[in-house]
């Protein structure tokens, strides 16, 4: 489809931004990604339903229960995506995205302050549905940080003790964008101001006791200053502070008692997988190993799975991955992985052809956030990992994270309708 270039004004302080009626988007979505969406989501579904329904007629009062409330979900989500991908992602470059930022933060700290006492402290509930803002601050750190990027990339790219000389005047600015092209002037400084915000997030998830999305928020944003150029020889500062953390933490894991979580005992668990004190710690793990080991090549067939049959405590979360491979096998195991692969790989396409780079830094954001949650899911249910709650996106149950996933899907699509634009 031809697409006629638009006339672009450049605001004093901003980037170039196209002009469109409404902010809308007028060029053609990309199809293979679009389809590898609904087909994972198609898959994800069908094996959620297969994973659920014991747990569901037994715990929830009727066996398609998980199943109705995962598709109301997924309809909102749907529509979210659709509506998303109309819309000019650029509108999200300003902000909008420090507004976000900041009631991500609030939200996080709400979250906290309401479940204080508590052992689970990841959900705010309300009525009967239980919203994980954690869902929620993958994509606002994303957004943030491919912001901040854009905005001190001069500075995160000029040679060690310069000072980055920006041509946009300040009064053009907002108060924000001036603060930071006064302050962020230095590859240093602008450093330390994009591992703030990234610190920012890690800690309150932390107090939440979501471990496994600590460490899944630590990497997004230390992937995306790794992209932004930052110089290489401050990821030695970072990589040693998660190397220290995570030795810490494995030595001592009391520490995580001492703070209120319950990971401790899963994490002995895991490091003394053959101590009969903590059979309890590892049952799960060891019955989804059962369920991966019983699949063989092609697995029992579909729907027959006997992990399911409330062996696995709630197979339809985070242990959706191991039932797959008992009722398909191998080769759908193999085919469940192909086809993230291709969802991740047809991200970065449209991210390297996008035109500009705050949209480009959207989108792989959200395939380096897509690719780690499998890899660290995958390495939880084979006991690589220990057990921690990180879900297989689009497989796994959980409202709010497929409506956040589908609507990040939508952006992907937005980005690449710039991507695929051609000039007549």
């Amino acid at each position: 489809m031809g697409f006629k270039a638009k006339k672009t004004v450049k605001a004093q302080g901003r980037p170039k931004r196209s002009l469109s009626t409404n902010m809308v988007q007028r060029g053609n979505f990309d199809l293979i990604f679009a389809c590898t969406v609904l087909l994972l989501f198609c898959f994800g579904i069908i094996m959620m339903y297969s994973a659920s329904y014991a747990y569901a007629a037994s715990n929830k009062g009727g066996a398609n229960t998980l199943f109705i409330s995962q598709m109301k979900s997924a309809v909102l989500g749907f529509a979210a995506m659709a509506i998303i991908s109309k819309i000019d992602y650029r509108v999200l470059n300003g902000r909008l995205a420090f507004f976000a930022y900041i009631a991500t933060i609030a939200v996080l700290l709400l979250t906290l302050a309401l479940n204080i006492g508590k052992d689970e402290k990841r959900w705010i509930v309300i009525g009967t549905r239980q919203i994980q803002p954690s869902e929620f601050a993958k994509f606002t750190l994303i957004l943030i940080l491919a912001y901040m990027i854009c905005v001190m990339q001069k500075a995160l790219r000029a040679p060690d003790g310069k000072t980055a000389k920006f041509t946009p005047e300040l009064d053009g600015l907002t108060k924000i964008e001036a603060w930071f092209y006064s302050k962020a002037r230095t590859p240093f400084w602008a450093c330390v101001l994009l591992a703030a915000v990234i610190v920012s997030y890690c800690i309150l998830i932390f107090l939440e006791s979501h471990y496994s999305c600590t460490i899944l928020m630590f990497c997004i944003g230390v992937c995306m200053m790794w992209l932004s150029g930052t110089k290489k020889k401050y990821f030695g500062f970072l990589l040693l502070g998660l190397s220290a953390f995570i030795a810490v933490i494995l030595m001592f894991p009391g520490i995580l008692e001492g703070l209120g979580g319950f990971g401790a005992s899963r994490i002995m668990a895991w490091l003394d997988k053959t101590n009969p004190a903590y059979v309890d710690d590892r049952y799960q793990t060891v019955q989804g190993l059962y369920a991966i080991g019983s699949g063989g090549l092609f697995g029992v067939g579909l729907g027959n799975s006997k992990q399911k049959q409330l062996y696995i405590p709630e197979p339809q979360n985070d242990f959706i991955f191991p039932v797959i491979c008992e009722e398909l096998g191998f080769v759908g195991a193999c085919l469940v992985l192909i086809l993230f692969a291709v969802l991740i790989c047809r991200g970065f396409i449209i991210a390297r052809k996008c035109r500009d780079f705050f949209g480009s830094l959207l989108v792989m954001g959200i395939m380096i956030q897509v690719a780690l949650q499998v890899i660290i899911n995958i390495c939880v249910v084979t006991d690589i990992f220990p057990n921690t709650g990180i879900a297989l996106p689009f497989f796994s149950y959980g409202g709010t994270a497929l409506l956040v996933l589908l609507c990040e899907m939508g952006v992907v699509l937005s980005v690449s309708r710039n991507s695929s634009m051609e000039k007549e």
